[in-house]
């Protein structure tokens, strides 16, 4: 009984220390589950970062997003004991809160460039339908304002993708609209109306001439701003 006493005196100085070891192998384990989705959530990352910088916006969530994975970055790597493992552990959600908010935010913004500079383009397509010999560029202004419309349904990893797409389409499709009309009145006339900023002062004698020429008057409306 002795001995065992003795043995358990010899014990005692080495328990607080694997007390120790435990509640990090816990807080540990909690962590790697949490970091699970890693892959995942810094693809998310990527995406989100690579729309914004796409279609030119940064607002305080973008800002936020980027913060926090510093902020998740520099706590992971000095994640040593138990208190750092949780402080890790919480900084790797807010880091996911974040990427969800600038999400969110970054899509809402494509949407809104959608309707101002993709769907008008739209609406050139079907002037220039009009005309028989313009009518395979007219069908490609339709199907790209189409096609940046199903965009604002996509997940923000296949969006990334789709964009450069879409501003590639635009850029060909504006340079053979230039060629075409070789009118720079009329050319600054659709430019604006493909971007939804015409104006009747865009509507100049010269445009005029040319959107009664090829009977398109019809197919423009007049609105209050």
């Amino acid at each position: 009984m002795s001995d065992a006493l003795v043995d358990l005196e010899q014990l005692l100085p080495s328990i607080p220390a694997a007390v120790e070891r435990q509640r990090v192998g816990v807080q540990l384990d909690r962590l790697n589950a949490k970091l699970a989705d890693f892959s995942s959530a810094t693809g998310r990352y990527t995406a989100v970062s690579t729309v914004a910088i796409l279609i030119g916006f940064n607002d305080e969530n973008i800002v936020d997003m980027s913060e926090a994975a510093l902020d998740a970055g520099r706590c992971l790597k000095s994640a040593v004991d138990e208190v750092a493992l949780e402080v890790a552990g919480r900084s790797y959600d807010d880091l996911k809160t974040a990427i969800s908010a600038a999400d969110k935010a970054v899509r809402y913004h494509w949407r809104t460039v959608v309707t101002n500079e993709y769907r008008p383009i739209g609406v050139v397509g079907s002037i220039l339908q009009r005309f028989g010999d313009e009518l395979d560029i007219g069908k490609r202004m339709i199907a790209l304002a189409e096609r940046a419309e199903r965009s604002t349904g996509l997940q923000i990893l296949d969006l990334s993708n789709e964009i450069p797409s879409l501003i590639e389409i635009r850029a060909d499709l504006d340079a053979e609209k230039a060629s075409m009309t070789k009118n720079s009145e009329v050319d600054d006339f659709l430019t604006k109306l493909a971007s939804g900023r015409a104006t009747l002062s865009s509507v100049t004698p010269s445009v005029y001439s040319w959107l009664r020429e090829h009977d398109a008057l019809d197919q423009l409306a007049v609105s209050a701003r």
